[in-house]
């Protein structure tokens, strides 16, 4: 509740922000001249990352059980709606019940592929902001948040490299609290044995080139994403740009916001194209439109997926839950 509340005060504050500094007359019209064949790009931009992504999390889950690409594709879609309109990012719990209620899959595995998942896209964003950052015309006011950026990446570059160092000691720790007889029941110690093998996913070996790989792409195409969306309303920013927009808006949905991340999603993106010479309602008219291409498009098949789609068939969280205790008892029995 205090998360919500949180969300929805932070989404108030942007509003309020945005409207004070913003002439909406002019935003409208910026937005009614926008170029509808590269919103359209922008659109299977999205299709293509989606497509990716989806594809990455087959890699990412157990290759025994047959579920196949398409069924994860309609579940991701339908997690993406509800995380658009509920609270508390209920999506990702709608995710995690429809994946493992699939045959052969536990919820330790889809817990690791999300956690996997997220790993590898904070680590492509990082990536790709170094990479950009000694190429975007900042101005000398404003070089003081690449300092920080810096800094923040070098201190998380630190622990992860750490992380690796420890790693075996680490993993054995897990292990002995997971498979030692530690906890209360087999059905946890069968969670957590597959929340391992989950994550030894993102290691070197099998399949963790096509990950990387997939994750590649997916983040390519929503670089493009937003770098057509700039063309379509006539913003002449360099590509360099639409990567650091990337970078900004995905880690302000990270922040308690309203569902669908309205307020702080366009916060970010009008904030983040500010420094680079675009006025502020141009900016907010960029911001407006990239939360319709990333939100519509996902909303509307995730709809057709949850009306007609067999997934909804296990989004009773409450009957799943009831389900899976049964099971632990009768492991336990045995």
């Amino acid at each position: 509740m205090r998360r919500t509340a949180l969300g929805l005060g932070l989404t108030l504050v942007s509003g309020l922000v945005l409207f004070k500094m913003t002439n909406w007359s002019t935003t409208i019209s910026v937005l009614q001249r926008a170029d509808p064949t590269l919103i359209g790009l922008a659109v299977a931009a999205l299709v293509a990352s989606l497509a990716a992504k989806t594809v990455r999390w087959r890699l990412l889950l157990p290759q025994r059980p047959q579920v196949t690409t398409a069924r994860l594709y309609r579940i991701l879609h339908i997690s993406f709606l509800l995380n658009n309109i509920l609270p508390a990012r209920l999506g990702d719990v709608a995710r995690v019940a429809m994946t493992s209620a699939q045959p052969g899959l536990r919820v330790g595995h889809v817990v690791s592929s999300l956690l996997t998942e997220r790993v590898t896209d904070a680590v492509m964003l990082l990536v790709a902001f170094v990479l950009v950052s000694p190429f975007l015309p900042i101005p000398a006011a404003y070089a003081q948040w690449v300092y920080l950026a810096w800094f923040s990446i070098g201190a998380l570059a630190a622990t992860a490299v750490l992380m690796g160092v420890f790693r075996s000691p680490l993993r054995r720790l897990w292990l002995r609290l997971a498979l030692g007889g530690r906890l209360p029941t087999k059905r946890l110690r069968d969670e957590a044995a597959s929340f391992q093998e989950g994550l030894g996913r993102l290691y070197p070996g099998r399949g963790v080139l096509p990950i990387w790989g997939l994750s590649g792409v997916a983040w390519l195409g929503a670089f493009a994403l937003n770098y057509l969306l700039m063309r379509a309303l006539g913003i002449t920013a360099p590509f360099t740009v639409a990567v650091l927009l990337t970078c900004t808006t995905n880690l302000a949905m990270l922040i308690p916001s309203s569902p669908g991340y309205i307020g702080v999603f366009h916060a970010a993106a009008t904030l983040t194209l500010l420094p680079f010479g675009v006025g502020s309602s141009l900016a907010l008219s960029f911001a407006i439109l990239a939360h319709l291409v990333n939100v519509l498009p996902v909303c509307i098949i995730g709809g057709i997926f949850l009306l007609w789609g067999r997934e909804t068939m296990s989004l009773d969280i409450g009957a799943l839950r009831r389900n899976r205790l049964e099971q632990a008892v009768e492991s336990d029995a045995v």
